[in-house]
């Protein structure tokens, strides 16, 4: 029996999936940044996913109908190309390769299972959207820090009433298949069992919730991050390609140039520095002499930083020779 998996540890999130039902050796294993399977999901393009769920569902019609078994392996090349664009696609294609194997053991073809899973195919490419539409307005009133404020559960009990969403185009919660087990040496944690995409969309959702976790808009790349950490974060932390600053480090840095921009004794040290680096190339002065002057000079802005000198005093001292 297939099976798919997963949990929170920390600030990650990990994902296993195996066809044959193989605990402990998962055919893919998958670990994320809290929240960036949900997030991701928020960013993608889903009529680029239609075409090959429009393939996938008539090759298993092929299937059901006339014994096609080509078109049962071309319903499942289909599928794995789904799950390597996303994550919550692994999930179909699990239960699609198992479901393919067990049929050519029982000879079940055409099953009530088969009909289901069919029809689950035809209604993807209207759901996915319809998920994004309702996650994004969870986050506007629910988890989004400058819009909703700091408290998801005061926002998340005002928004719905028992386990229904007073507004209709908020997520609607469902009981979901969750265990508690062993995940890492020495600790357990509650564990997600999915059956559909809607699961795993809803443990994270609600595990924000329960957490006290916000959200925001990226300062500088404009897309969502979660808070796990000082809610006053301006700038994630999200994947960015390798060899490439986080919007965070980035941003440190913009900070800092910006401040450093506005200082006086910066701007004084940084006009004399220039100066004198230019000497070096004009001749006016050795190497040596210039990383002399350099070290003086950083020793005398600390000063004026701290206000042993005043501003005056330093930039007298930059304009001696």
């Amino acid at each position: 029996m297939w099976y798919a998996k997963m949990y929170f540890s920390e600030k990650k999130e990990v994902f296993q999936f195996d066809s044959h039902g193989i605990q402990g050796v998962p055919s893919t294993y998958r670990e994320l940044p809290f929240l960036e399977s949900l997030l991701s999901f928020l960013e993608t393009d889903c009529k680029e996913l239609e075409p090959l769920l429009q393939r996938a569902y008539e090759n298993w019609s092929l299937l059901i109908d006339r014994d096609d078994r080509d078109a049962g392996v071309r319903t499942l090349m289909d599928l794995g190309d789904l799950g390597s664009r996303h994550i919550y696609l692994n999930l179909l294609y699990v239960r699609w390769f198992e479901r393919f194997g067990r049929m050519g053991i029982t000879q079940d073809r055409g099953s009530r299972e088969d009909q289901q899973m069919l029809k689950e195919l035809q209604g993807i490419p209207e759901q996915l959207p319809l998920y994004q539409q309702q996650v994004q307005r969870f986050f506007d009133l629910v988890l989004d820090v400058d819009k909703a404020g700091r408290d998801p559960q005061q926002q998340a009990s005002a928004h719905y009433l028992y386990d229904a969403p007073k507004d209709p185009s908020l997520f609607s919660f469902r009981p979901i298949p969750l265990s508690f087990e062993p995940v890492e040496p020495g600790r357990c944690s509650p564990v997600l069992y999915p059956l559909h995409i809607s699961d795993m969309i809803d443990y994270s959702l609600r595990s924000c919730v329960e957490r006290g976790i916000t959200v925001r808009r990226c300062k500088n790349c404009g897309r969502w991050f979660p808070q796990t950490g000082r809610v006053s974060a301006e700038y994630c932390e999200r994947p960015v390609a390798s060899g490439q600053q986080t919007c965070r480090e980035a941003g440190a840095f913009q900070q800092w140039t910006k401040k450093q921009s506005d200082d006086p004794v910066f701007k004084a040290y940084r006009k004399e520095y220039k100066k004198r680096f230019a000497w070096i190339k004009a001749g006016r002065i050795t190497d040596e002499q210039f990383y002399a002057w350099s070290e003086q000079a950083r020793e005398m802005k600390k000063k004026c930083d701290r206000e042993v000198i005043t501003l005056d005093e330093f930039k007298d001292w930059l304009g001696k020779p």
